[in-house]
């Protein structure tokens, strides 16, 4: 048997078997989350490659497939759909919750529109911020008198806020709970959070299928902690006067990152497949980068990076 002919038929009565099932209801299936792991199309191919028997190769795609099918279950749980989805709930939203009875805030109803949290500042030296964000639009914001000033705008994620005091640190958590009924009907999820700029950071994003736009320039931080999925971030960062390190882990995602022309910064890149601009940096060893006359300043970015698919720029301002 050729292997062509093995992985194909492997391939077609996979995705027969998931389509059907989709079909009579069994589970909801999107293709707009199979566009987003089109990756694993290059792990198949690279399997056709090897030089070993055919069955063994067969073994090979379907262990693929199931880690496809558990990375599909991972986006499926923040799923938003496609652009022409998320065009066509943004229009709905506009008419919210017609119904009286929709507004309900509980297990079985439709979560409020809107959360606000807020802590306030007391004389403290170092702070630290945990999110745990699944999908929509991440935005830190302009420095606010509070120590955090959170607000959130979502009809199927409900946000939890507390904080814990240290005798060296005050910890900031965030987490979101999705309504799994909710899923694929006028989603809308928007945070919105603000820090003090007193105090020196450590900031930490666990996040899904998300865009971020998050400005550190007018912040101290001491560390930057982004675990992400197939995500668009925008990260600027500042001199904020004392060493910064910043690590992201991702899967396929557009990274811009800015840096200041005046702090000294390193990067450290493992990545499977990347289309990369490091403008302003020189390449010192594989997988490894600097600005010029690195570790003379006064204090310095490390950004660690370990991404799949993805777009990556790094350039200085």
């Amino acid at each position: 048997m050729k292997s062509k002919n093995l992985i194909i038929g492997l391939l077609v009565l996979f995705f027969g078997v998931v389509t059907l099932l989709s079909t009579l209801n069994v589970f909801d299936f999107h293709w707009s989350i199979v566009w987003r792991l089109w990756p694993m199309i290059l792990v198949i191919f690279g399997i056709t490659l090897l030089p070993l028997n055919d069955y063994i190769k067969g073994a090979l795609v379907l262990a693929a497939l199931g880690v496809g099918c558990l990375l599909y279950n991972v986006e499926a749980k923040h799923y938003q759909g496609n652009a022409i989805t998320r065009f066509y709930n943004n229009i709905k939203s506009w008419d919210i919750y017609g119904d009286e009875d929709e507004k309900e805030d509980d297990d079985d109803g439709i979560y409020a529109v809107d959360q606000h949290f807020s802590e306030p500042f007391t004389d403290i030296e170092h702070a630290s911020i945990d999110i745990d964000f699944g999908a929509g639009d991440l935005t830190l914001k302009d420095p606010c008198a509070e120590l955090a000033k959170v607000d959130a705008q979502s009809n199927f994620v409900k946000y939890s806020f507390r904080t814990e005091t240290g005798d060296d640190k005050t910890s900031i958590f965030v987490s979101g709970r999705g309504h799994t009924k909710r899923v694929g009907k006028r989603n809308e999820n928007d945070l919105e959070i603000a820090l003090c700029a007193l105090p020196v950071w450590d900031f930490s994003l666990d996040m899904g299928a998300a865009d971020a736009d998050l400005d550190f320039s007018p912040y101290k931080v001491a560390s930057i902690d982004i675990d992400g999925g197939a995500c668009d971030l925008d990260l600027k960062l500042g001199d904020s006067g004392c060493d910064t390190k910043v690590e992201i882990s991702t899967g396929a995602s557009d990274i811009d990152i800015k840096v200041p022309t005046g702090v000294d910064c390193e990067i450290n890149l493992e990545s499977a497949i990347t289309e990369k601009d490091f403008t302003g940096f020189e390449k010192i060893s594989r997988g490894l980068w600097r600005t010029p006359n690195f570790g003379q300043g006064s204090h310095k970015i490390v950004i660690d990076m370990n991404c799949a698919v993805s777009n990556i720029s790094v350039v200085r301002y």
